[in-house]
C-alpha cells in the first residue's frame, strides 16, 4: 500500500503542471490580445476582453473588447499567425466568428 503513494503523487504532480501551464498560457495570450487591441486603437491602456470563444481547433479566439473611452467592438485573433481583426466587418472576423454566438 505504501508503494502506491509514489505513482499517485507523481501523476497528480504531472497533471498539475500540464493544466497549470495551459491556464497560464491562456492568461498570457489574453493579456497579449488586450495589449494588441489597445496598441491598434492608440490607447494608453490595454483593452478589456470578454465573451471569449475558441475557434479553428483552438488556434483562433473570438470575443468582445472595451476600452476606457467607451470604445467597444468585437475581435478575432489567430494565435498561429498572430493576426488581429477588429470589427464585425473585417473579413477575418466574418470568416471565423460569424457562427459564434456571444
Amino acid at each position: 500500500m505504501h508503494n502506491l503513494w509514489i505513482p499517485v503523487v507523481a501523476i497528480l504532480a504531472v497533471a498539475a503542471m500540464i493544466f497549470g501551464g495551459q491556464a497560464y498560457s491562456e492568461a498570457e495570450r489574453d493579456a497579449h490580445i488586450a495589449a494588441l487591441i489597445g496598441d491598434r486603437l492608440d490607447s494608453q491602456t490595454p483593452a478589456e476582453i470578454s465573451h471569449l470563444a475558441r475557434v479553428n481547433k483552438g488556434y483562433g479566439v473570438c470575443g468582445d473588447y472595451a476600452l476606457s473611452g467607451a470604445d467597444t467592438g468585437r475581435f478575432y485573433y489567430n494565435s498561429a499567425t498572430e493576426r488581429l481583426a477588429l470589427g464585425t466587418a473585417a473579413p477575418l472576423y466574418r470568416d471565423n466568428c460569424a457562427n459564434v454566438s456571444h
